[in-house]
């Protein structure tokens, strides 16, 4: 992979590695660049449904900010601190509010709540129905994948390596389960997925557990990815992307590891198929489409892992995790592109810019909109209304 953009990718878990010379030294304007689009002709027309400012930009800070949804209304809020709620429709604001914090990640949504975490280890729960406050509780370490809301406990992961949770009622804390954390780890957390009593969290030392969501009791845990190598960048096995669930079926894909099926009820590992991924995957009822670590986006049977194709045109595009949006695949990129692919042989469809900077979460799909937050404080909506021609 590009230096440049490990070296973004990238955060130190446990200093003392400087001065090791993990990316070589080299010259960076002879590293790989990011491909130039090239022209193709449409056959889907998207518009634009709306577009709207949450906040201030928040440039090569790789937050875990994405929005959320209740079927009527988006939720999303910025770093500055400023967390909004819009109607689904017509982007107007329902409410705005001014937190104060240094959001990073969120919202999560769920018990009437909205979540976010801030960069300064904080967690605040506002009331989605008009954005104030209930309560606020420090952790004591950066979130940076949103957290989970149910049954009454919030779920959370920590760049501490600890995946927690604390009641949605206060924020106290409930339970707590921690993994070793490597020297070396990507910037980003797995968010929590949670499914029925169980909830499913990728770790940076490579391993994908599910636990109680109650109590915390693992139910079980197993390794994505096993690190080898002579150095701490070689080693590096971070879960550091998002995870799918389709009925008893898991869905995950590891950084220089392995892309999975695995049984939701035992952790039995049902296909596997060598992958590297720091972005993630989507999931429908026939494939699993991931980006891997050069921004291919790779279409995989969802019954047995094996590749259909792939998409090599965006390499190095900082491509975001696909996500299945009508009769095509959309993923965004660093310069503010939305891309639509067919599911079927991957090639494009269409192509619109939605913002003036990078999307870094997985577009987000509700009823016939799919919605987008970008590093520029926006957030749009987008819905394909017809073939092109």
């Amino acid at each position: 992979m590009n230096r440049l953009k490990i070296a973004l990718l990238m955060s130190v878990a446990v200093l003392g590695l400087g001065g090791c010379g993990l990316f070589g030294g080299g010259d960076d304007d002879t590293a790989e660049q990011p491909a130039e689009l090239t022209a193709f002709d449409s056959s889907m027309r998207v518009r634009r449904v709306w577009r709207s400012s949450v906040g201030d930009a928040t440039e090569r800070l790789r937050l875990g900010l994405r929005p959320a949804t209740d079927g009527t209304t988006i939720f999303a809020g910025a770093y500055d601190g400023n967390a909004v709620a819009l109607d689904a429709e017509t982007g107007r604001t329902q409410w705005s509010v001014e937190t104060e914090l240094p959001l990073s990640s969120g919202p999560g949504f769920g018990d009437g709540l909205l979540v976010f975490g801030t960069d300064d280890g904080d967690l605040v729960a506002l009331e989605a129905t008009d954005g104030s406050e209930r309560w606020r509780a420090t952790v004591g370490s950066e979130v940076l994948a949103p957290p989970a809301v149910t049954a009454g406990v919030v779920i959370y992961r920590s760049v501490d390596g600890r995946l927690r949770g604390a009641s949605s009622e206060d924020g106290t804390p409930v339970w707590s389960v921690e993994q070793s954390l490597p020297a070396l780890t990507l910037r980003g957390n797995t968010a929590p997925y949670v499914a029925g009593q169980i909830v499913i969290s990728g770790f940076a030392n490579g391993r994908l557990g599910a636990y109680d969501v109650s109590s915390g009791e693992r139910v079980w845990d197993l390794a994505v990815a096993n690190p080898t190598g002579r150095n701490e960048l070689e080693r590096l096995v971070d879960i550091s992307a998002g995870l799918q669930v389709v009925g008893n079926d898991v869905y995950t894909v590891g950084y220089q590891g392995r892309a999975l099926g695995v049984d939701l009820r035992n952790g039995i590992v049902i296909w596997q198929q060598e992958m590297s991924s720091h972005a993630g995957l989507g999931v429908d009822l026939n494939n699993v489409y991931v980006t891997n670590d050069v921004d291919a986006v790779v279409a995989l049977d969802r019954q047995g892992g094996t590749p259909i194709w792939s998409q090599e045109a965006l390499r190095l595009r900082d491509v975001t995790a696909p996500t299945r949006h009508g009769q095509a695949v959309v993923v965004g990129d660093f310069e503010g592109y939305l891309h639509w692919l067919d599911p079927n042989d991957g090639r494009f469809l269409a192509r619109t810019r939605a913002a003036s900077d990078r999307i870094t979460a997985a577009p987000l799909v509700s009823g016939l909109n799919v919605y987008v937050q970008a590093d520029d404080g926006s957030v749009a909506a987008f819905q394909v209304v017809g073939e092109s021609g």
